[in-house]
């Protein structure tokens, strides 16, 4: 539930950050406090690596970059309660990239929970569309794109790797694939170096990095060894909710009713996806824990 928190307060948090210093630089000080505190973490614990640095490089640009730099760039023209919403589909996008590309089993009830969040995105992506947002929540999908087939390459990682290596290598490749954008983007004005009248904003990605990444992680790999992974499934559905509240409450975000509804069939679709809540009583195995525990939104993390 920590982590579920920190990943949908996240969210709302980032639209903060952007409004006040840019997409990309929110990103760089995202992604490299979280590499920080995680390289910290991994020079004490000083696990021997067994994946080729190739993977982590493919995985990083996978997420972090691709999935938080499109959130990013998406918040700058949408709502952060509406990202918060299409961002729960990355049950739905892992489950269809799950059926496709490692050939997963899918019953009826993964199908109508499709079916139904799809058609909650495409009620809550049209309503009151104008070009601006509608680019704004294509961002956003792209980042859950992201995020999702970063899953499919953390499923094929984890059982030669612990969570805390996959998830130190890939931000710490993620972080530096962001400094020769940033030395771009500074450069050429494209966004401006942040100064002290910033200091809010930047404290708000900072938070987002240690909490919302770094932590948020360690948080759900801590928590899936000890409960069933179907528990931890339905608790990170709580995502979006989290992020919604704190859109609502904190940026006094408006929801018309169409958004109100399709959001409602988003969460309603997710919940439709089988959980084998029967799990409780038999060990969850280490290979399947460390692929949930290396995800956010992922769902992230």
């Amino acid at each position: 539930m920590t982590a579920a928190g920190s990943w949908g307060v996240a969210t709302a948090v980032a639209k903060y950050a952007v409004d006040g210093i840019g997409a990309f630089t929110t990103l760089f000080i995202e992604v490299g406090t979280a590499s920080a505190v995680l390289w910290i973490a991994m020079l004490r614990v000083r696990p021997r690596r067994t994946v080729p640095l190739r993977h982590y490089l493919f995985l990083g640009l996978l997420e972090p970059v691709v999935a938080y730099g499109a959130l990013d760039l998406g918040l700058r023209r949408t709502g952060a309660a509406d990202a918060a919403l299409l961002d729960g589909l990355q049950s739905v996008m892992v489950l269809v990239m799950g059926v496709l590309f490692i050939k997963e089993a899918v019953n009826r009830r993964s199908v109508a929970g499709v079916v139904v969040a799809t058609v909650g995105a495409a009620l809550l992506a049209g309503a009151h569309l104008t070009i601006d947002a509608g680019i704004g929540n294509a961002l956003v999908l792209l980042g859950s794109l992201g995020a999702s087939a970063s899953v499919i390459v953390v499923s094929r990682l984890a059982a030669d790797a612990s969570a805390l290596e996959l998830t130190a290598y890939q931000f710490g490749f993620g972080f530096l694939c962001t400094i020769p954008v940033m030395a771009v983007v500074w450069s050429t004005g494209a966004e401006p170096v942040p100064g002290a009248a910033q200091l809010p904003h930047i404290a708000a990605a900072m938070a987002i990095g240690i909490t919302g990444f770094a932590l948020g992680y360690l948080a759900y790999n801590y928590a899936i060894s000890k409960v069933a992974v179907g528990v931890a499934g339905m608790a990170l559905n709580l995502i979006p909710l989290f992020g919604v509240v704190v859109a609502v409450l904190w940026l006094g975000e408006n929801l018309s009713l169409p958004k109100v509804i399709g959001g409602a069939l988003i969460l309603v679709g997710i919940f439709l996806f089988p959980y084998d809540v029967d799990a409780d009583s038999s060990p969850v195995p280490e290979t399947t824990a460390s692929v949930a525990a290396a995800i956010p939104k992922e769902s992230r993390m």
